[in-house]
């Protein structure tokens, strides 16, 4: 893979850290509410990938306990 075009994929954590550091930046008038606005809206969304990526790997290991009893 080309390691100029890496994609790194952000924990959880790292994405609370963003939504904080932007707050911050808000507060201190260094950013826009505008551009806050979008992070938040970039961050729910982003959510939203997480919850249903573990929602999926729920499923899965629910469907395999099943498989197993059968």
């Amino acid at each position: 893979m080309d390691t100029k075009h890496e994609k790194k994929i952000l924990t959880i954590d790292e994405a609370a850290a963003i939504l904080s550091e932007t707050l911050e930046e808000v507060a201190e008038r260094k950013t826009t509410v505008r551009r806050a606005t979008a992070v938040a809206r970039l961050a729910l969304a982003f959510a939203k990938v997480v919850e249903i990526s573990q929602l999926k790997a729920r499923v899965e290991f629910l469907e395999q306990i099943l498989k197993k009893r059968t």
